[in-house]
């Protein structure tokens, strides 16, 4: 995606690695030889050129030294500053979200949430007037991955307001494995499957609602502009996303006032594209024949075209989908998405 002149225009981008490990070190039981290191470091230097993103978000990294031999390959170094959860020999823990910042923008300030906000709580009352309405309390206190907040700036053009943008990966969809003991239980054992699933949908049910918590926070009363960027492992049009948004209403025709005004709601990049190609089809990821995006841009109203406080337009939005049904192992099992916007203030 070649970027327009203007250096205030921006595109996000999300890129899941998928399993980006030093070669020897382990993975999920497995390990890259050198070879096989070298090939998928190749395959994502060519897809990080192409991306051509100024902010991206990163996804199952494992080691930052990773992303360093990826930048480098690409060529990429000295364009970017990388951004962590931690840095390499600090007490890395586990797979990973990571970041990455065209220069001349710069990170203002870092922060990262991997506990859920203080005092969020998924609890409710049983019902009183409908005896069927049962007591909930989800016992979830903490993100799967790591989420980083970053507020970014660009010190040569103070007109442009900081953007707070969160990278993320919530909770797969694959069904959580229940251990020996819990399968054990008959009831279980034979239902394992499905109680796995319905685990893995509650848990990122929960890190979905903690981080709107987060997002809520920043968006509330402010005209700070604001992106989630990543892999949220679900649909634009799943319950996940609807609460990750707040659901705000999308401008249909020219002579409507819809969406002039959302100090809440976060705008899909995808449903953007979608209102200007109606009937294509788009997906960043497939399984069992189902085709999805699970990749997200989503942006406040200072991004939406038609919003009282827009200032940027939406230009366009990519996805480079065709390796996801291949069997390189080099390859990414996700799409990569880039969303573009100009600088466009409406005064």
């Amino acid at each position: 995606m070649a970027r327009s002149s203007d250096p205030r225009n921006l595109t996000f981008g999300t890129f899941n690695l998928y399993n980006l490990q030093s070669p020897g070190k382990v993975w999920r039981g497995k390990t890259y030889s050198e070879a096989e290191y070298r090939a998928k470091i190749a395959w994502s230097a060519e897809a990080l050129r192409r991306l051509d993103a100024d902010v991206i978000g990163f996804q199952e990294l494992w080691s930052p030294d990773c992303l360093h031999d990826l930048f480098d390959m690409a060529q990429l170094s000295d364009s970017y500053e990388l951004i962590f959860i931690k840095d390499s020999g600090e007490g890395w823990y586990d797979i990973a979200v990571s970041a990455a910042l065209r220069k001349p923008w710069i990170v203002r300030q870092k922060r990262l949430h991997k506990n859920f906000g203080d005092g969020f709580r998924l609890i409710k009352r049983g019902g009183t007037r409908d005896p069927e309405d049962n007591e909930i309390r989800v016992q979830i206190d903490i993100f799967s991955r790591t989420v980083i907040d970053l507020e970014i700036a660009h010190p040569e053009h103070p007109e442009v307001p900081p953007i707070r943008c969160f990278f993320a990966h919530l909770k797969s969809k694959l069904s959580t494995r229940l251990d020996q003991e819990e399968q054990a239980v008959d009831a279980i054992r034979n239902n394992a499957s499905a109680l796995g699933a319905a685990i893995s949908t509650i848990r990122r049910t929960a890190e979905a609602a903690a981080l709107r918590d987060i997002l809520g926070q920043a968006l509330r009363d402010s005209d700070t502009p604001v992106v989630l960027v990543g892999d949220l492992n679900d649909g634009e049009h799943s319950n996940t996303v609807a609460i990750l948004t707040e659901q705000p209403s999308y401008r249909l025709f020219e002579g409507s006032r819809t969406g002039f005004r959302s100090d809440r709601g976060l705008y899909a990049a995808s449903r953007l594209q979608a209102y200007r190609m109606i009937g294509a089809t788009e997906h960043t990821h497939e399984h069992d024949g189902e085709r999805e995006i699970l990749d997200h841009v989503l942006v406040s109203e200072q991004f939406y075209d038609h919003s009282d406080n827009r200032l940027w337009s939406f230009e366009q939005m990519r996805i480079w989908n065709d390796h996801v049904a291949d069997t390189d192992p080099a390859s990414s099992d996700h799409g990569q998405v880039a969303a573009r916007f100009l600088w466009d203030p409406t005064d």
